[in-house]
């Protein structure tokens, strides 16, 4: 039973990213990084920092850059066990990421 639980999971999980749109998963892309924070897990916030560093667009030169840098000083963060701090900034960018494409 516990294995179909699991399963279930997996197929809802699925369905919810196949289905949202690029800036929601940009959205669940920012709450793994926060929760991977939280638990104070390296591996998981970092793999949703370097995912983020991944989906920047450098055609937008400048803004793309500032982001860079502010994931890779909260990847830095995360590497030195600074969970907090990395939780901080994250928390902030995907409060706003939520409010911008919430305003449509």
């Amino acid at each position: 039973m516990e294995q179909n639980m699991g399963q279930m999971r997996n197929v809802y999980l699925e369905q919810k990213i196949l289905s949202a749109s690029p800036d929601q998963l940009i959205l669940y892309i920012y709450d793994a990084a926060v929760k991977g924070c939280k638990q104070k897990s390296r591996k998981r916030a970092s793999r949703a920092l370097i995912e983020l560093i991944n989906a920047l667009n450098f055609e937008e030169r400048e803004m793309a850059q500032q982001f860079f840098r502010l994931y890779r000083y909260c990847l830095d963060r995360v590497n030195m066990g600074k969970f907090d701090q990395a939780e901080e900034i994250i928390s902030g960018l995907r409060e706003a990421w939520y409010e911008k494409i919430n305003q449509y």
